[in-house]
């Protein structure tokens, strides 16, 4: 989840995506093998794992920021319905396969 603290603290949106997406590669595990080996191997289901990174947003900037940064799921925060649907319907124009949470 990528919050108000970490996006102030990275200083922006892409900065505090691309420091999850890192903090949750370190915490994988790579088997050791060698190029030859690697070649035409299935990963097996510990390998599969995926990194959901989550971002709230405030505006439409935020959003289209967000988007752009690789987040797969955006949460709309402190707005009212109206301009929550608004963004959920530009968020998916943005990308069709967007989740979008209202917050």
């Amino acid at each position: 989840m990528v919050g108000r603290e970490e996006i102030a603290r990275a200083g922006a949106i892409k900065a505090a995506v691309e420091e999850a997406l890192s903090l949750a590669a370190l915490g994988m595990i790579p088997n050791a093998m060698t190029a030859y080996e690697a070649v035409g191997s299935t990963p097996t289901e510990t390998e599969e794992l995926e990194v959901i990174v989550i971002v709230e947003v405030r505006d439409e900037g935020e959003l289209r920021e967000a988007v752009d940064a690789g987040a797969q799921t955006v949460r709309l925060m402190g707005m009212d319905e109206t301009k929550a649907r608004r963004l959920q319907e530009i968020g998916r124009e943005l990308r069709e396969d967007l989740n979008v949470e209202i917050g």
